[in-house]
């Protein structure tokens, strides 16, 4: 189904169904990005334990962004 079908279909449900389906795909949004940013830490504590992160203040990277221009 493409993306335009389905536009199709929920323009025929009704108006409680509109706003349920909304919500549902905004929790469901939500949901994803935690996952995704539950994944994202994982990742930057691994870089950190393996010394491929380091701990910065904002001033350092500012500096390091100001030193690469």
């Amino acid at each position: 189904m493409s993306f335009a079908e389905i536009l199709d279909a929920v323009d025929i449900l009704p108006i409680e169904d509109r706003i349920e389906l909304t919500r549902i795909l905004q929790q469901r949004l939500i949901e994803d990005r935690r996952e995704i940013l539950v994944q994202e830490i994982v990742e930057a504590n691994q870089e950190l334990k393996s010394g491929k992160l380091k701990i910065q203040t904002i001033d350092q990277i500012m500096s390091d962004i100001e030193n690469e221009l």
